[in-house]
């Protein structure tokens, strides 16, 4: 049907585009609601024997679950299980040697009678595989064959004809996101591991040490407690970040004064130029360890109601290392 064919079947029917689509939606999440208000048991029994295993894990599918199985590995792998994908047809022919003995198997199948899949059944048994099935009819040959069964039934599909697969691969994918989010934490994988994975992109840049992008040296504002206002300001306007970090002579950290400090100040027509930095800084700023990385200071900026323009870094002991701006948060 061409756009224009098109174009005219929606216009004869308004609306009737928002609602088949919401038609879809309400089903799918209707799917995930059965499943999540009777959790079965095998669900706990699977996360267990991945938990306990160094992987591989090997996620297996044949066409659209076949596609679900690759997205569950990438994100076992995402959160700190090796996994990789195997497509079912392809195993017959050769791809099965990537399967070690006594490894995980991970099985999608909505009717549980995919041939490519029962065909690799035996040979993954005779290789002590421990096989686990996310299956849509538990009754199936898979669902009989595999050691822990889980069952990802559906009412139906979400499509005007009943036969694409959209309910039964949106719980899929749900069950697969549940099992690799639960081996991750029963695993104690930290933020710091997925950084780690994530070395390119906007995930990679969270990773960035503070170390490599703080102001150090003499970019670094930095004065007395002692320091008159005039030569506060002074260093304030060397420094270009708008602000200056106040230290003992031992470099710890006493306090932050920034333009609105010294604005204030002037404003309340006290005797400016003779004041001394202590009394324009604030003594509690916020602050960042120096072994803190750039994802770190991002969030940090972003649980502070006010903002932050500046952020001083110290070590354990309060002393001044660098100072960070929001330009060099935003351009590492």
């Amino acid at each position: 049907m061409k756009m224009g064919a098109i174009a005219r079947v929606l216009d004869s029917a308004p609306g009737s585009a928002l609602a088949w689509a919401g038609e879809v939606i309400a089903a799918e999440r209707r799917a995930l609601q059965a499943f999540e208000a009777v959790l079965p048991p095998s669900l706990a029994d699977a996360i267990a024997a991945i938990a306990g295993q160094p992987g591989p894990l090997v996620c297996l599918g044949m066409g659209k679950s076949g596609l679900i199985a690759a997205k569950v590995a990438a994100t076992f792998s995402s959160l700190g299980m090796p996994a990789f994908t195997l497509n079912a047809g392809e195993a017959a022919h050769g791809d099965l040697g990537a399967v070690q003995d006594g490894k995980i198997v991970l099985l999608f199948s909505n009717s549980g009678t995919t041939d490519e899949i029962l065909r690799i059944l035996p040979l993954l048994k005779a290789r002590a595989c421990l096989l686990i099935g996310v299956v849509g009819r538990i009754d199936s040959p898979l669902g009989r064959a595999v050691d822990i069964v889980i069952p990802a039934i559906t009412a139906g599909e979400a499509d005007h004809i009943g036969m694409a697969p959209t309910c039964s691969t949106t719980l899929q994918l749900a069950i697969g996101d549940a099992l690799a989010v639960a081996v991750s934490r029963s695993r104690g994988f930290s933020r710091a591991d997925f950084l780690r994975h994530h070395p390119a992109g906007l995930l990679g840049r969270h990773s960035i040490p503070l170390r490599t992008l703080m102001r150090t040296g003499d970019e670094l504002p930095m004065v007395g407690p002692e320091t008159p206002v005039v030569d506060l300001l002074a260093t304030m306007s060397a420094g270009r970040m708008g602000a200056a970090c106040v230290v003992d002579a031992d470099q710890r950290l006493l306090g932050l004064v920034v333009d609105g400090d010294v604005r204030r100040h002037f404003q309340s027509r006290r005797e400016v130029y003779d004041t001394p930095a202590a009394l324009l800084m604030q003594p509690h700023p916020q602050v960042i360890d120096v072994a803190a990385t750039l994802g770190d200071a991002l969030l940090r900026v972003r649980e502070h109601d006010g903002g932050l323009l500046v952020l001083p870094v110290v070590d354990g002991e309060g002393r001044l290392h660098g100072m960070l701006h929001a330009k060099d948060m935003m351009n590492g």
